[in-house]
């Protein structure tokens, strides 16, 4: 009796022992999985936002724009290592485009495993996705600069003001014949004027798009007046700013914090030139080639209103209908007009391996959705 009942226990033992073993192996096993699965997951988060970045370049329904997202996708994903190795472009990284502004990116990786063969075979297939999205900004904008310019039109009686009727251009058309009155890279633009445009001292050759003759173009953010005006253009301003939000006006051209603010930013990159062939700036300190262009201090953007849109309140105030960046080229000292030129909208996105098109005057952010 007593000799079974040390069988029965050694019986019990070894099947107790075992099943440990079993729950021990699966156990490395499933860890070792969910290691890999977070690798995947690390792959695709990096290629889903770089994918998107394309779509700062250009429009999501251009299939140019989509087979630049789908290179930025592919390349970004198969940087990390995943299991030992990066991942392989053919079969483990797929790009997909499920919505407007939207890339998805797929990866699997087919991983051996070590203890629990006779359980689950001797290879499991892990997988992960992401899905990002270049998603337009337009509430709580901040570190905008205090000026505010009229998206340019036509001006069809040659008055340099604008009048009911005449035509707004609110982005760059393909092959526009003058993209001087577009908003398109490179165009050169005043972003602050000093004078009106009918005065004896404004010597500028460039189109005003002042909208009426009080109007200079400076913003009012939070009330505090020339000092807190001048602040803003130097810093980057804590001041939210969304669309259809209405912006108080500076009184007068505000020459004098102007000059100075402006005048500060210029002096910390002094060496920046327009690169008319990348249409970009570029300069010793900040390069078109490398993406550093988009730290310099003289990159800026700013709120822009439709000219169709009245000024409201006696001209004390307008309604913000978009988003646009710039370079800040010069500045003219005896009157504080500063002149800029328009740079589209991966100014404020993520460099990536290949330029794009250029997009509308639309601020964009990336962000993971899926």
């Amino acid at each position: 009796m007593g000799t079974g009942n040390r069988g029965q226990v050694l019986l019990i033992f070894v099947a107790a022992l075992l099943a440990l073993l079993g729950v021990a192996a699966l156990g490395i096993d499933v860890g070792y999985m969910y290691t890999v699965r977070h690798e995947l997951q690390r792959c695709t988060d990096a290629g889903a936002l770089a994918g998107a970045s394309a779509f700062f370049d250009g429009s999501w329904s251009d299939s140019a724009i989509r087979a630049l997202a789908d290179v930025r996708a592919r390349a970004y994903a198969s940087r990390d290592r995943v299991a030992t190795t990066t991942l392989g472009d053919s079969g483990q990284v797929t790009v997909g485009f499920p919505a407007v502004e939207r890339v998805r990116v797929d990866a699997s990786r087919n991983v051996p495993l070590f203890f629990s063969r006779i359980f689950l075979g001797p290879t499991r297939t892990i997988t992960a996705y992401s899905v990002a999205e270049a998603s337009v900004v337009d509430t709580n904008v901040k570190g905008l600069k205090p000026w505010g310019i009229p998206y340019p039109w036509e001006d069809t009686n040659g008055n340099d003001l604008f009048d009911p009727g005449e035509t707004v251009h609110r982005d760059c058309p393909e092959g526009v014949p003058d993209p001087s009155r577009h908003f398109c890279p490179g165009t050169r633009v005043i972003l602050k004027i000093g004078t009106p445009q009918n005065s004896s001292r404004n010597t500028s050759t460039l189109p005003s798009l002042q909208q009426e003759p009080g109007h200079f173009f400076a913003l009012d953010f939070d009330g505090s007046g020339a000092s807190g005006y001048r602040q803003a253009i130097e810093g980057e301003s804590a001041f939210p700013v969304s669309l259809g939000d209405s912006i108080a006006l500076e009184p007068g051209n505000m020459v004098g914090p102007t000059v100075h603010g402006a005048g500060t930013l210029l002096d910390a990159d002094p060496t920046s030139q327009w690169n008319a062939a990348a249409a970009l700036p570029e300069g010793d300190l900040f390069h078109a080639g490398d993406g550093s262009w988009m730290n310099s201090p003289r990159v800026i953007r700013i709120p822009i209103y439709d000219p169709e849109v009245a000024l409201s309140n006696g001209k004390t105030s307008m309604v913000v209908a978009g988003f646009a960046g710039f370079w800040i080229e010069s500045i003219e000292h005896h009157q504080g007009t500063v002149i800029g030129r328009y740079i589209p909208m991966r100014a404020f996105g993520q460099a990536g391996p290949a330029p794009g098109p250029a997009a509308g005057p639309v601020l964009k952010t990336l962000r993971l959705v899926e």
